[in-house]
């Protein structure tokens, strides 16, 4: 049975099937749970999965591997974050749950996720960055004006590449951590206007939660945005 969010999801779809030439969820992934207001919005790269392993409908891949938690629209309030065993999801819920006051049944209202390209690809090599972000940008816009999130959070993509593509202006907060041993940025952020938002948001980086998930504690990440938040949680 459709949601009030169904509609939304259900247009958003459809238009960037007919913009992309992109013909089932094989070859794209929006969605990772209802598209609603919420306090966080997490963007990721991309969905991963080759295409050509992946069912027409995105549910599973075809050696049965889940490729979402929902073939529709999430229309029972499944989350991908929750209800898959992703190596993604279980860095994610390290800092969603204690930013969500330990409570991880929040993330089903509280939490949207989606990427800056959807189209999918085997390997974030595989995928024409340039290309896939300005075809993804005006239905990523939409879904940022519908969320209208408190808190932006990036794993794995760079801070600039959000704020210079979706933000009026953006000033960076602090000077970015970065663990040279694994040569990623393990901690960025800044306060941006965006152009699809009614307020300023606070906009965060981390390095990808399915590899590097174990520097969220080592950086303590949640102290720092809650400190920057100036609040105890969300």
């Amino acid at each position: 049975m459709d949601t009030a969010y169904t509609p939304f999801m259900r247009d958003l779809e459809l238009n960037f099937k007919k913009s992309s030439g992109l013909v089932d969820r094989s070859a794209f992934k929006i969605f990772y749970c209802q598209v609603r207001p919420a306090k966080i919005l997490t963007l990721g790269i991309n969905p991963g999965g080759s295409p050509a392993n992946t069912h027409p409908n995105g549910f599973t891949h075809l050696n049965d591997v889940p490729a979402a938690a929902s073939a529709s629209f999430y229309e029972n309030d499944e989350h991908d974050i929750l209800d898959c065993e992703w190596r993604e999801n279980t860095g994610l819920r390290k800092v969603l749950v204690p930013l969500l006051g330990g409570d991880a049944t929040r993330i089903r209202t509280e939490v949207v996720k989606t990427n800056l390209a959807f189209h999918r690809s085997a390997t974030v090599r595989d995928l024409n960055r340039p290309l896939a972000f300005a075809e993804t940008a005006p239905f990523l816009a939409e879904i940022i004006k519908e969320v209208n999130p408190r808190l932006v959070l990036l794993t794995g993509v760079p801070l600039s590449e959000f704020t210079d593509r979706y933000g009026i202006v953006s000033r960076r907060l602090r000077k970015p951590i970065r663990d040279d041993g694994v040569g990623h940025v393990v901690f960025d952020a800044a306060r941006a206007t965006l152009r699809h938002s009614t307020h300023e948001v606070l906009v965060v980086q981390l390095a990808h939660a399915s590899q590097f998930g174990w520097t969220y504690a080592k950086y303590k990440v949640v102290r720092r945005i809650l400190k920057l938040l100036r609040v105890e949680q969300i």
